[in-house]
């Protein structure tokens, strides 16, 4: 579940007043390469209806070589399908934030190419879905992504916790194009109401940045307790409501960018220990067949940083800023 967290969960750093080098590389992929308005840091002029687009869309041909997947591919070209968003003020508490289209289709997160890695490690495992598949995107952080499949006429459905959210995508559940964005907030599946909401016959479960061993199960003290994603359910829990959402021969995929570890007398970066949170067993337990389990994807995820422009001057030095792993899984 987002605790304000993805590539942008990392985020929390900076809020914290931390140094680290990495977040503050993703705060510029936000705030200066996207052009965007930041949660709480607005940019100087919001960034004009369709220029945003415009910009993703030109990032397609940078991201291409790195993707393998026919149908991540198609994925990626509904990007310049994304509508124009008309600049508005929304109020969060006691806080007026601009919502400019860079903050509504990248929120605090960068571009949504940044979905295409996790994509399309699902599709070498045999996602390949037809129209009106359903794919379920625990802690989506932003929408883009979601549209994106919609435009394709798949169903998307989102879950997440961060209070922005809502507020900021009020009235964008619904159908689009020939599919659905279906977005929901809360704690997933603590509350039942949601569960009933997202129902079940999914061809894919999507964690991207959520779903750490860091966040579920920390090595260390955590400087603060808002660096702790809270289930609310236990782990066999968990595992046994996404077996029982998932269709037959449906995937799980755990995709997560990290920053590099904290040394041991320094204060510990959950966020940075991005392994599975869960282990093999109790995937297997809950009906699972575990395909590939903690693979580091550095290099992988490198490329992708280099090719969305997160190295950008002053940003992020990725040999050294950027880590990944993922594991995936899939219903017996």
């Amino acid at each position: 579940m987002n605790q304000s967290e993805n590539v942008g969960r990392l985020w929390i750093g900076l809020t914290d007043g931390s140094p680290n080098r990495f977040l503050t590389g993703v705060f510029l992929l936000v705030g200066i390469i996207c052009g965007s308005s930041v949660y709480g840091q607005e940019a100087a002029e919001p960034a004009a209806p369709g220029s945003v687009v415009a910009e993703l869309q030109q990032e397609i041909d940078k991201v291409r070589p790195a993707v393998q997947g026919p149908w991540t591919k198609l994925w990626m070209d509904e990007v310049g399908r994304l509508g124009k968003v008309e600049p508005r003020k929304i109020n969060i508490g006691d806080r007026e934030i601009l919502v400019d289209e860079s903050l509504f289709y990248s929120g605090r997160y960068g571009s949504p190419l940044a979905y295409s890695r996790a994509f399309d490690l699902a599709e070498k495992h045999g996602f390949a879905p037809s129209k009106g598949a359903k794919i379920f995107d625990f802690g989506y952080g932003s929408i883009g992504h979601l549209r994106m499949l919609a435009q394709m006429g798949l169903n998307a459905t989102g879950v997440d916790v961060e209070p922005l959210l809502p507020v900021m995508y009020d009235g964008c559940s619904g159908p689009l194009g020939e599919g659905s964005v279906q977005l929901l907030h809360g704690r997933y599946p603590a509350d039942e109401k949601l569960i009933e909401a997202a129902g079940d016959g999914y061809d894919l479960f999507l964690s991207k940045n959520t779903l750490k061993r860091g966040y579920i199960h920390p090595s260390r003290e955590p400087v603060s307790p808002r660096h702790i994603i809270q289930l609310g359910v236990k782990d066999e829990a968990f595992l046994e409501r996404v077996t029982s959402m998932l269709k037959p021969g449906g995937l799980f995929v755990i995709y997560n960018f990290c920053p590099p570890k904290a040394a041991m007398d320094k204060p510990y970066i959950p966020w940075a220990e991005g392994e599975c949170p869960f282990p093999v067993e109790a995937f297997e337990r809950a009906g699972f067949e575990v395909v590939e389990y903690d693979v580091v994807d550095d290099k992988e995820a490198r490329d992708l940083g280099h090719r969305l422009g997160w190295d950008a001057p002053g940003g992020m030095k990725l040999e050294t800023d950027l880590f990944a792993w993922y594991t995936i899984a899939r219903k017996k």
